[in-house]
């Protein structure tokens, strides 16, 4: 029998396109995946074995031994292992932190895997159930938590409870409410999960259709297209039954964990105890025993946002992508991949299917639904029978807007809130004044290390820059010419303080990033608004992410004129996904809504042409522009980004990377550039790019891989960094 390779070619977290060989102690034996400590310059790291060999190009009494193994298996099973190669290799990446950056940062770290136990259930008792009958229970929080508990599922663990609630609950509230006999702790035994808990939900035949499109032998992707209130929820989790009862386990990623409290809560209320929540929000180490949970299968349903789609599961059966259109599905920095995009090859890797779901997909997955790569399960119509509202038009060139509103827009709320229905008013623009300027000279008040003006908000005395962070004192007069200065433009705060004038005896909501800064105030302000009749909520895009409100009646669209006319490849597709998103929150009630879109373009052919109930009929223009200039889904683009610290050496070094890119261009590559990227300035760094575009995958590819080479190659001038996009969502 051959002996076995002693040397290991391991990925370290660092930036650069090598593995490093280490010698392997006769003590250890290694597999690929597996996590190690080496020593590497003075002192050591974390690496990722990938390969194992008898040979190294570095002399035998060179090679510095490995240090530790911290678990006896891999990590990192070997098909995710296979992701992980084909992600570095088709995004540019170093291979190394693609790796690591798959670990939760307590493993990175080095910290070794937690032990875990069994998560207690609780339930309400009897006792519970007479007290917060009989009002005896006095707190707001043990109130929710009874309550949750009540018209939830009969036993849920803390997680599923604080999701219900959205309350940050601490294990010693629940330990009281049962000392105090109205709760009950179970804890499940590891090798007999929690049945899930019966859905109360009738599928309408679309419904049922899309869940029975999805059988046992289904490999190709399905995109589940569905009117914004058809249902898609359910069918997800109707679909997510089916492959737990067959034993296998489910990864559901979603765009952002803060913005869709309902949808998280609403899968850990149906399988309590199975459900492992992943994202950026969590402490270190609740996130790591999370991500343990489910590589031991002891949690079969994994929720969470982009990374979470690297979690390793011992036998995946279904990927779901939720909102499959959200741009923050695509890393923006450091390892740029699209999530949905590498769901799509984990599910070929895995042989599991994989569900792309959203009421307003992008052009890509429509067309490739449309063409038959993708199956194509459609949902026409909401489970009430009610249809998405007809979109109306406010010519703001005839009604002229007061602080954003206008007469027609203001009458239609006050018939609104008289019937006792929510007013929506999306303004994708947060704070109070987007300029802070002199009318006598002219000056603008500016951010000086970027491209951008500073940003007024309310109740600040500071302005803000909303690129790099920059704040100053906000002066009262002009610097120039000692002028009084004026604020001028339209932010969320600025159109809620017009709405509290206009409104003052109506419950105002604003919903921003601003807004919702401190945990817990998301869920708070969503829970005011389910509690409300008559109110006003403003907001920006967030307000169109998937919240169900059956009382919203109207939906304002304040100023929707900036993304039809940008110069941004995705800006127009965009801006009709969230006018669509934003109307399907309308009318879900019994009353029915409506939709104002105000715009100075109403003659606008993609103006004209809305109709929230047919969305692929709304984009056909879009895909015929698309086609004739070969742009996605007809052809591929990646983006190069030079930056660096003054102008000049940027340009100058932005000419040599596309000369050497023309110059070695594939065939059927073009290469267009460089040009100053929209934001050129960001954070003191001047930034060019270089768009590269061709009908087909590999002659980009090549082209770029040549490149990269010859670029690491040279010496960069100092702090010149070089950014390769694959696919980018924006070109700005």
């Amino acid at each position: 029998m051959p002996a076995a390779p002693r040397i290991a070619r391991i990925a370290l977290d660092r930036p650069l396109d090598r593995l490093f060989d280490y010698q392997i102690p006769d003590a250890l034996s290694l597999a690929p995946g597996q996590r190690v400590r080496v020593p590497f310059g003075r002192g050591t790291t974390i690496g990722v074995v990938v390969t194992l060999t008898d040979q190294s190009e570095v002399p035998a009494n060179r090679l510095r031994p490995v240090l530790e193994a911290p678990e006896a298996e891999p990590l990192l099973a070997p098909r995710l292992m296979q992701l992980l190669q084909f992600g570095a290799r088709y995004y540019h990446h170093p291979l190394g932190e693609a790796l690591l950056g798959a670990l939760p940062p307590a493993l990175r770290h080095g910290d070794p895997l937690p032990a875990l136990t069994p998560e207690t259930l609780w339930r309400q008792t009897p006792e519970g159930a007479r007290a917060l009958a009989a009002g005896e229970v006095r707190g707001r929080r043990q109130q929710a938590v009874l309550r949750a508990l009540e018209r939830g599922a009969p036993a849920l663990d803390r997680a599923t409870l604080a999701a219900a609630t959205g309350l940050q609950l601490a294990p010693r509230e629940l330990r009281a409410l049962a000392e105090r006999g109205w709760l009950e702790a179970i804890t499940p035994d590891p090798e007999d999960p929690p049945t899930p808990n019966a859905s109360n939900h009738a599928l309408t035949p679309d419904q049922r259709a899309a869940v029975d499109a999805l059988t046992p032998e289904t490999t190709a992707p399905l995109l589940l297209e569905g009117v914004t209130g058809s249902g898609k929820t359910e069918v997800y989790l109707q679909m997510a039954e089916r492959v737990l009862a067959r034993g296998k386990q489910v990864l559901f990623l979603i765009p952002e964990i803060a913005l869709t409290p309902q949808l998280s809560a609403r899968i850990q209320q149906r399988f309590p105890g199975q459900v492992a929540l992943l994202h950026s929000g969590l402490a270190e180490g609740e996130r790591l025993r999370a991500w343990e949970a489910a590589r031991r299968g002891q949690r079969r349903i994994v929720v969470g946002t982009r990374s979470a789609l690297f979690t390793p599961v011992p036998d995946l059966g279904l990927i779901i992508v939720d909102e499959e259109h959200d741009s923050a599905f695509k890393q923006q920095d450091g390892f740029r991949y699209n999530a949905r995009d590498l769901a799509i090859k984990r599910g070929q890797l895995e042989q599991a299917p994989v569900v792309l779901g959203s009421a307003t997909p992008t052009l890509e997955s429509l067309h490739a639904a449309t063409t038959g790569r993708y199956g194509h399960a459609r949902l026409t119509m909401r489970p009430d029978g009610t249809q998405p509202p007809t979109v109306e038009t406010v010519d703001t060139r005839v009604h002229t807007p007061d602080e954003g509103l206008t007469a027609p827009l203001l009458d239609t709320m006050q018939q609104t809130l008289a019937a006792g229905h929510q007013c929506f008013l999306l303004l994708n623009r947060r704070g109070f004044a987007r300029v802070l300027a002199c009318d006598a000279c002219g000056w603008v008040a500016e951010c000086p290390d970027c491209d951008a003006r500073l940003t007024i908000h309310a109740h600040n005395p500071r302005a803000v820059c909303h690129l790099c962070g920059h704040q100053e004192t906000r002066p009262e007069r002009c610097p120039e010419c000692g002028e009084p200065l004026a604020q001028r433009g339209l932010g969320t705060q600025r159109l809620e303080q017009a709405l509290a004038r206009h409104f003052p005896n109506i419950p105002l909501i604003r919903l921003d990033r601003d807004s919702i800064r401190h945990k817990g105030a998301l869920e708070a302000a969503l829970d005011r608004i389910r509690q409300l009749d008559a109110a006003i909520v403003v907001g920006t895009q967030m307000l169109a992410k998937g919240h169900d409100f059956p009382q919203v009646g109207l939906v304002g669209v304040i100023d929707v004129d900036q993304g039809l006319f940008s110069v941004d490849l995705r800006a127009t597709e965009n801006t009709l996904q969230l006018i669509v998103q934003a109307a399907g929150r309308a009318g879900r009630g019994s009353g029915g809504g409506r939709v104002l879109l105000q715009t100075g373009h109403p003659d606008h052919p993609l103006i004209r042409g809305l109709d929230a109930a047919d969305y692929p009929a709304m984009v056909a223009p879009l895909l015929e522009e698309r086609a004739a200039a070969e742009m996605p889904p007809y052809g591929h683009l990646a983006l190069v980004r030079v930056e660096a610290g003054d102008a000049e050496t940027t340009r100058r070094h932005a000419e040599r990377v596309a000369t050497h890119l023309r110059n070695t261009a594939a065939e059927g590559l073009r290469v267009l550039g460089p040009a100053p990227a929209p934001r050129h300035r960001v954070n003191r760094r001047f930034r060019e790019q270089i768009l590269l575009q061709s009908t087909r995958r590999n002659p980009l590819h090549e082209s770029l891989a040549r490149a990269r080479q010859a670029w690491q190659a040279d010496d960069l001038p100092r702090g010149t960094r070089i950014a390769i996009d694959i696919d980018p969502v924006s070109l700005a």
